[in-house]
């Protein structure tokens, strides 16, 4: 559950032109990742799984390998990990371009740095009620700010529903069954169906709780632009989406960066060395099968 800010922070799509406009297409692709893509997010979530995953050594410092990373490879995989994605979304290059120019004006670029605090707040509130979760305490239902006065609050609530983002996040846990799970999974997934219940009411407080002293009456004008843009919708399109789908692509992308940093001198621990042999095991079959057709 700790890595479900991860896989929502994966939430991005978009999609493909031909063969000519290619290369044009992949750097309209990262330009929209460099502002609107999940940098922040998943820099900070692969620092945290250095320590997990890699033995530290006075020969190599893991954190600057990381920085490493995120200047010479991040957007290259990145960009590989959503081109597939993107071409089931009928998102074209103007589409991709009409968002880049929206954003780069210097209003936007304010909106988007109050953004990033907003959800840092909203996930580190949502974050503390899954950790009551887990050791088994019911977290209260979250109750708005008296401080925050009327006007804002119903701005704030306009610019939420046009923004989807309840919609889409409640959308991860479509196709998940939390009650009739059997065996050692059941008690995480009656957790997370717990978790689910919880969020779907007190999200938009959370929001609006976070929203307030961070985003300004300008932004949510902003974020009005933005979210109803048709094209921004046709991008950030998740209907098809859900936690589960989300791992798979997750996974190898994390792979990825284990590999680099194994390649540029982190020594792996035990764990790692486990995960890569149950790798190696499951795509042992797959390979088999290849050969034997």
């Amino acid at each position: 559950m700790k890595k479900i800010r991860f896989l929502i922070a994966l939430l991005l799509m978009l999609v493909a032109a031909s063969s000519y406009a290619q290369d044009s297409y992949r750097d309209a692709i990262k330009d929209y990742l460099s502002v609107l893509g999940p940098a922040d997010q998943m820099k900070t979530a692969l620092h945290e799984m250095n320590e997990a995953f890699f033995v530290p050594s006075s020969n190599v410092d893991i954190d600057f390998l990381t920085e490493r990373y995120f200047k010479e490879v991040f957007m290259d995989q990145m960009t590989d990990m959503f081109e597939p994605m993107m071409k089931e979304r009928n998102v074209t290059e103007a589409d991709l371009k009409t968002i880049n120019a929206m954003v780069a004006t210097p209003e936007f670029q304010t909106f988007l740095a109050h953004q990033n605090e907003w959800n840092e707040k909203l996930t580190q509130i949502s974050d503390e009620c899954m950790s009551l979760l887990k050791d088994g305490d019911e977290p209260e239902n979250i109750q708005v700010n008296p401080e925050i006065d009327a006007g804002y609050a119903a701005k704030f609530q306009k610019m939420w529903k046009e923004s989807g983002i309840q919609e889409k996040t409640m959308g991860l846990y479509d196709g998940l069954s939390f009650s009739e799970i059997t065996g050692e999974i059941t008690g995480e997934m009656a957790k997370l169906g717990k978790y689910k219940a919880w969020l779907d009411d007190n999200l938009g407080t959370i929001a609006l709780n976070a929203a307030y002293g961070t985003l300004t009456l300008e932004d949510f004008d902003c974020g009005m632009k933005l979210y109803t843009n048709e094209s921004f919708r046709k991008i950030t399109d998740t209907s098809d989406m859900n936690i589960f789908s989300l791992i798979g692509p997750t996974a190898k992308l994390i792979m990825k960066y284990l590999d680099w940093m194994e390649s540029q001198g982190a020594q792996p621990n035990e764990k790692f060395q486990t995960i890569k042999m149950f790798q190696r095991l499951m795509d042992s079959p797959a390979k088999s099968y290849d050969e034997d057709e």
